[in-house]
């Protein structure tokens, strides 16, 4: 049963490196930095994309895109 907890953890884990990788290209990051952010997603997933996602909405707020509405 331990075994099943460290493989969904993993997979849980690899799935938020991908989205941080992702949101990080979106917002324009350099290649290096985004390579950073999947990296600190995959151990760091809850805090990386609350950062992300924030970036994201000012983004999204101050080119008027529909997102960044409060």
């Amino acid at each position: 049963m331990e075994t099943v907890d460290y493989v969904t953890y993993g997979w849980i884990g690899v799935i938020t490196a991908i989205i941080s990788g992702k949101w990080a290209l979106e917002l324009g990051f350099r290649q290096w930095q985004q390579l950073l952010l999947m990296i600190a997603g995959f151990f760091f997933a809850p805090l990386v994309l609350l950062v992300l996602y924030v970036r994201l909405i000012r983004q999204f707020k101050q080119e008027g895109k529909p997102g960044g509405r409060w």
